[in-house]
């Protein structure tokens, strides 16, 4: 039963004074009469999280996360207590028409950041092209204002990223499938500095002029499905940028993808000018990118895949011989139960330089999963090889087991790079559908057998040792 405070005169005006002014400040006026309604109806209950966790001789994090009827509410503080300079606030709110605060970018904003950064199989290419707000209590790189229509389908608004570079930006996303929205785009004015004062005679890229970029960023996509009896698309993502002192330029990506029952094929080719720049005021690193991934029986018990990925990088320099390249080229298999998992991948990459010198590296990793009700074990091994030659090893194991109401873990790694290095991490806690608490304690640096390391550990154990314990409070109103 709800508290006799909450259905009380003082507290209904209140909540409809603050829907008001929040909804005002978004620039749109709704009926917030109507949302109280539904809460004192007992309807859209408010949902709040309340988390902390604290490192001995480290650092404390505090999370308050709140939810109601498509409202978001988020507050981070952390303190680092061995370096004040990491000391972070943050705060953030998300409502259909506002978010502000801290926030992610998605589709075209993290595509023009990264031209022919992204492979076939990305989801870059299939969100919605937005701020949308940050959730997780890591320390967020944006700040931003973000108003929008309900459903994303048309917004405006700024934020500045982690070098204190300012973006002002509008998007619309039309159509939406299901796998994103069909038609979307993006006008973006950024400000990065100048780069023109960086110590260095001989650099590997232009540098930046300085003055103000402009992004004219589109992608479209036409979906098949009622044709191809599975979930299939083909599109293309382009993107031109000019400013002040820059030449315009462009890049495009060429995409287009397959999946049912039997198989699930992705193909991807991409061109960038060597002129073009990101809103950072740099330049691409790839001139061409071509890959495509093949996984058959995506939802079947046994999941085999290969993926085939060629980069060609830009070239600034006439006096380079060859044109530099890499290829890569991956694959496995995946065998899944209710209880059971197993994995076994392995990679092959090749690097040509400009004087068409070739470096080769290869990769092996296999693993499983085993979970029951109560307990799970699992492990890990992996290793890379360089012209041959075998530069790391590394073999982990990890067990749980969850009693009713307790949540207790294990998990061991031990590394050769190429000598022996240990790490680990054991933890214990109350699982309770509102509360969760615990202890843990984690061998943060790996620790190798030699004298001096053990040395150093015995000097300085905080350095090597991390004893932490952390809680989780759920409830509805």
């Amino acid at each position: 039963m709800k508290s006799i405070f909450f259905k009380t005169p003082v507290f209904f005006k209140t909540f409809v004074f603050l829907k008001t002014l929040v909804l005002c400040l978004a620039g749109i006026h709704v009926f917030p009469d109507r949302l109280c309604a539904q809460y004192l109806a007992g309807e859209n209950p408010v949902a709040v999280q309340v988390s902390s966790s604290a490192v001995l001789h480290g650092y404390l994090t505090n999370r308050l996360f709140a939810r109601y009827d498509g409202y978001r509410l988020i507050a981070v503080s952390a303190k680092d207590f061995a370096d004040s300079e990491k000391d972070y606030t943050a705060a953030g709110f998300d409502s259909p028409w506002l978010t502000a605060g801290t926030v992610n970018t998605e589709g075209l904003f993290r595509e023009i950041f990264s031209p022919l950064g992204y492979s076939a199989g990305s989801p870059v290419f299939t969100e919605t092209s937005r701020l949308s707000l940050n959730t997780t209590p890591q320390r967020s790189t944006r700040t931003g204002v973000w108003l929008k229509t309900p459903g994303d389908y048309a917004a405006l608004g700024a934020y500045t990223d982690a070098q204190d570079i300012s973006h002002s930006a509008a998007t619309l996303n039309f159509f939406r499938g299901k796998r994103g929205p069909l038609l979307s785009g993006l006008l973006m004015l950024s400000q990065p500095p100048s780069r023109l004062e960086l110590d260095d005679w001989f650099p590997e890229k232009p540098l930046f002029p300085g003055g103000t970029l402009y992004h004219a960023a589109f992608r479209g996509q036409i979906p098949f499905d009622s044709y191809s009896g599975g979930i299939t698309r083909a599109g293309v993502s382009s993107a031109l940028c000019f400013g002040e002192r820059t030449r315009p330029a462009a890049y495009y990506t060429l995409f287009a993808s397959h999946t049912d029952k039997t198989l699930d094929i992705r193909l991807l080719y991409g061109h960038a000018d060597t002129q073009y720049t990101t809103p950072e005021g740099r330049y691409p690193s790839y001139l061409v990118n071509r890959s495509a991934t093949l996984k058959l029986f995506p939802r079947g018990t046994v999941r085999p895949y290969i993926g085939v990925s060629r980069h060609l990088y830009q070239v600034y320099k006439p006096t380079a011989e060859h044109r530099p390249e890499r290829l890569l080229v991956s694959g496995g298999t995946e065998y899944r139960t209710k209880r059971l998992t197993l994995k076994i991948s392995g990679s092959e990459k090749t690097e040509t330089d400009a004087a068409a010198r070739h470096t080769r590296q290869e990769s092996l990793a296999a693993s499983f999963l085993y979970r029951t009700g109560r307990l799970s074990l699992g492990a890990e091994y992996a290793s890379g090889w360089e012209e041959a030659v075998m530069r790391n090893r590394r073999f982990s194991m990890r067990a749980g087991y969850s009693p009713k109401g307790w949540d207790f873990a294990a998990r061991t790694k031990a590394e050769w790079k190429p000598d022996l290095r240990l790490s680990g991490k054991l933890s214990a806690a109350l699982d309770k559908p509102r509360l969760q608490a615990g202890i843990a304690a984690e061998l943060t640096k790996a620790l190798g057998p030699r004298p001096s390391a053990l040395e150093a550990l015995r000097e300085n154990p905080w350095n090597y040792l991390a004893l932490s314990v952390f809680f989780q409070y759920k409830t509805e109103f």
